[in-house]
């Protein structure tokens, strides 16, 4: 991971609950050199045995907002509570403009911000051909280098029967509860690496041909 910065909540928000889970909006201070979208791990304490994942919504000088999923276990850090950022240490993709997000309602959260560099966010719908908006979109020339999709396993396996020579990147969302990639629950398997590679490193992008989908299946957290 590579330290941001120390920080202070400023307030905490609720987006939305179902459940036992709820979805917070964290206001804190400073946070310059966050960007929107990025994927973000934060922690009341240095020596906390789990970083929890937030993506950064928006960026001003004075304050910053980070998107967060809580579980019922999960103790909210209250205003006034220290925190301390770190980031995805050097990520190995970057959406910019004319990147195409393809998301779901429930995981939109994650990438609409995205938008704030100029990508445009596709967000599935009941009844939608997926596949064959995502052929209009992109027409007749097949160049997937700028898709990216945000997209649960089983639905990436379908897109790649789908499209067998697109190569678009795809989100890894993996569990990241260290956040240096020692306990290797956010490890990746890359079907040109056996060693495979931490998302917290150089996630959560990653070429879709690269990754081992089946695998992947079974690994990553749910996409909401």
């Amino acid at each position: 991971m590579r330290f941001l910065c120390e920080t202070k909540v400023l307030a905490v928000e609720e987006m939305r609950r179902e459940g036992e889970r709820r979805w917070l909006r964290f206001i804190v201070s400073g946070l310059a050199e966050a960007s929107p979208g990025q994927t973000a791990f934060f922690s009341e304490s240095r020596h906390s045995p789990r970083c929890r994942i937030a993506t950064v919504e928006t960026v001003s000088e004075k304050r910053t907002v980070l998107v967060a999923k809580c579980e019922a276990d999960d103790l909210a850090p209250e205003p006034g509570a220290a925190l301390t950022v770190w980031s995805i240490e050097t990520p190995a993709v970057s959406v910019g403009a004319g990147a195409l997000v393809v998301t779901t309602p429930s995981f939109l959260y994650r990438v609409a911000p995205l938008q704030e560099h100029g990508a445009a966010i596709l967000v599935e719908t009941p009844g939608q051909d997926l596949w064959q908006d995502l052929r209009n979109r992109i027409g007749k020339d097949d160049d997937w280098s700028s898709v990216f999709l945000a997209l649960e396993p089983a639905r990436l396996e379908a897109f790649a029967a789908a499209f067998p020579e697109a190569n678009p990147h795809i989100f890894a969302n993996m569990d990241m509860s260290c956040g240096v990639g020692a306990c290797r629950s956010c490890h990746v398997n890359l079907r040109d690496d056996g060693e495979g590679e931490a998302s917290c490193r150089l996630g959560p992008w990653f070429a879709l041909r690269r990754v081992d989908l089946v695998r992947l299946r079974f690994a990553s957290a749910p996409f909401i």
